[in-house]
């Protein structure tokens, strides 16, 4: 699938993972205030920009081939796991 048409996905993906943070919140928190509400929009954001960031994982491994190109794909994703797991794991304990 070409990237023009996997970038038509990344609004519908966004909301799927927004309203699964959102319901999973609630579910195990049992509250849903604006704390919670920030971390849902955080967890939606991430699953807009999974297209794009699995295809720059793509490019990376192409670009550089053998188990260079894997391990640098790797933390890269890693990386950016954190960038978007960190702040959720943050604004979720603030009130404990």
């Amino acid at each position: 699938m070409p990237i023009s048409i996997a970038l038509l996905l990344c609004v519908p993906i966004g909301l799927i993972a927004y309203f699964e943070a959102r319901w999973l919140i609630r579910y195990c928190f049992g509250r849903y205030e604006s704390r919670e509400r920030k971390a849902a929009r955080i967890c939606g954001v991430f699953g807009v920009l999974l297209v794009p960031l699995l295809h720059c994982f793509g490019y990376i491994e192409q670009e550089f081939p053998g188990r260079t190109g894997e391990n640098l794909a790797m933390g890269f994703l890693w990386i950016m796991l954190g960038a978007f797991a960190y702040p959720v794991i943050a604004i979720l304990s603030i009130g404990k």
